[in-house]
């Protein structure tokens, strides 16, 4: 496996998409726009700041910190939803779910470097059990929205889709 460059390992190092996709800004000395300077392999081999965004072994941990508490929901378990997963082989269609709750899809680690405490959580995401599928469908591959009112019980259509915020600013950018 080719070892990654220092430069795409480092957490103030930033890809920018310029010219030839291949430059990087440097934020070491801050996000004020004076203080960010674009930089290349060699200056960030050499920089005294040099911190990578990864965890790079071995490391010595003192604590292990296990944070896997669900408190954070916005949504009631047990609630009906309509849903609308993302993949071809629904053709678009739209079905009734039941909200499950923020469940783990992943798990997130990071090591504090000045306490040795290494921090273990869960990556959530809205869990859909879809009955008519006998599958769990996740937030992150589907439409969905709670069902508050039998005359939600609409399908999720493309119009819907097309005026969602980040669809939009998506479209704009591209």
């Amino acid at each position: 496996m080719e070892e990654k460059k220092k430069i795409s390992r480092c957490k103030f190092c930033h890809p920018f998409m310029g010219k030839n996709h291949d430059e990087y800004h440097c934020v070491a000395g801050g996000w004020e726009d004076d203080k960010v300077k674009e930089v290349f392999e060699e200056e960030c081999e050499n920089c005294e700041k040099y911190k990578s965004k990864y965890i790079e072994y071995p490391i010595e941990v003192s604590a292990i910190d296990n944070k896997f508490k669900d408190d954070y929901s916005l949504h009631q378990c047990g609630m009906l939803v309509k849903i609308r997963p993302c993949g071809e082989e629904y053709g678009g269609k739209t079905y009734l779910g039941i909200y499950l709750g923020e469940l783990p899809i992943g798990t997130f680690i990071s090591h504090h470097p000045d306490t040795n405490v290494l921090t273990v959580s869960a990556h959530r995401n809205p869990g859909i059990f879809v009955p008519e599928l006998k599958k769990i469908i996740y937030g992150c591959e589907s439409w969905w929205g709670e069902i508050k009112d039998v005359s939600e019980l609409k399908d999720i259509s493309d119009k819907d889709i097309e005026n969602v915020w980040y669809v939009q600013l998506l479209k704009s950018l591209s």
